[in-house]
């Protein structure tokens, strides 16, 4: 539509206006600018949001490694935990025997 309201304004003889190329050049070059300056913003929240990613995914390892040994060490306390509630059960039923 730019396009058709400058083709009108110029007359449609396909020349136009030294000032009005320059503006419009100035424009572009500063929508450029802002536009670069948005893409850099983009890209360093970007970069942020990955550096965040890696940290927490070395927290999850992390985290899951202590979860794996907690689980170990709460399979073993309950292999204790029956082993001595057999024994306490075996006492019981030899102190029985000899009343």
């Amino acid at each position: 539509m730019a396009l058709l309201d400058d083709y009108s304004q110029n007359g449609g003889d396909g020349e136009a206006d030294p000032g009005d190329l320059r503006r419009k050049r100035s424009e572009i070059d500063s929508q450029i600018a802002i536009s670069e300056s948005n893409l850099k913003k983009v890209l360093r929240e970007k970069m942020d949001l990955e550096i965040e990613q890696r940290r927490l995914k070395k927290n999850e390892e992390r985290i899951r490694v202590e979860r794996d040994d907690l689980e170990k060490k709460m399979k073993k306390i309950q292999d204790d935990q029956r082993i001595l509630e057999e024994e306490v059960n075996g006492f019981k039923k030899k102190m029985k025997v000899l009343q």
